[in-house]
């Protein structure tokens, strides 16, 4: 899968000495038509790609489609198409480690149109 980007928060100025966590997560790129499904975060007020961390030991399409039917109940998910692979760097907000290193993997993949019922977590 090709390598889309390295992003560094601004909070990051070097890894050095740095004790670092490892996330794995998927987002897709839903379509239906023209259309892309995006999810809306009022806890940030945005939208982004749904997605999300991928369980132990999880399959990454597995893990991909778990979390876009979780976040947007989508139904009919097909034509799933690895489209390429992004790392963040990020301050962690547990006490066990100081950086967060997210390496999520972006799939295409068209969705029906009606969605099912959401399973979001309470926040």
């Amino acid at each position: 899968m090709q390598h889309l980007k390295t992003h560094y928060h601004p909070d990051i100025t070097s890894l050095e000495g740095k004790s670092i966590i490892k996330r794995l997560t998927t987002r897709s790129i839903a379509m239906q038509g023209d259309y892309i499904l995006l999810m809306y975060t009022a806890r940030y007020e945005d939208y982004s790609l749904p997605g999300g961390g991928l369980d132990e030991g999880e399959d990454i399409i597995t893990g991909m489609m778990r979390e876009l039917r979780e976040e947007t109940g989508a139904m009919g998910i097909t034509n799933i198409t690895p489209y390429g692979t992004y790392e963040e760097y990020r301050p962690w907000y547990k006490p066990t480690h100081d950086i967060q290193h997210m390496i999520s993997y972006c799939y295409t993949c068209e969705v029906h149109k009606e969605l099912g019922t959401a399973s979001l977590e309470r926040y």
